[in-house]
């Protein structure tokens, strides 16, 4: 599992690559858990992702409980429409605000701010 973080305008936007399913579901969650900081506004990118499975599922609805533990807040972007399907079987659809793009989901985090 590989990510890339950049900031903008604020927000930490972590690029998912690939594959979030058994192999790399422990470590999603150990490395956006130490970049996650008290309060953080981030947005997961994942357009670049191509297959996720039941342990990636799970390990998206953990960093989620933890942004709640840490008064943070998780938004996803650019979900493919394979994905998408995933997302409304599972109904994981429903602890996430989902955009299309970067921007608005930026945008939405520093909304919440005003």
């Amino acid at each position: 599992m590989e990510m890339r973080f950049e900031y903008i305008n604020g927000v930490l936007v972590a690029h998912v690559q690939m594959y979030l399913d058994h192999v790399g579901a422990e470590n999603f969650k150990y490395v956006l858990s130490e970049r996650m900081k008290e309060g953080e506004k981030i947005v997961l990118d994942l357009e670049k992702l191509i297959n996720i499975d039941n342990y990636g599922l799970d390990a998206l609805l953990a960093m989620a409980q933890k942004a709640v533990e840490n008064n943070s807040v998780i938004k996803l972007t650019r979900v493919s429409a394979d994905m998408q399907i995933v997302l409304d079987i599972t109904k994981v659809y429903r602890v996430f605000d989902i955009y299309s793009t970067i921007e608005e989901a930026v945008a939405s985090c520093q909304e919440n701010e005003a």
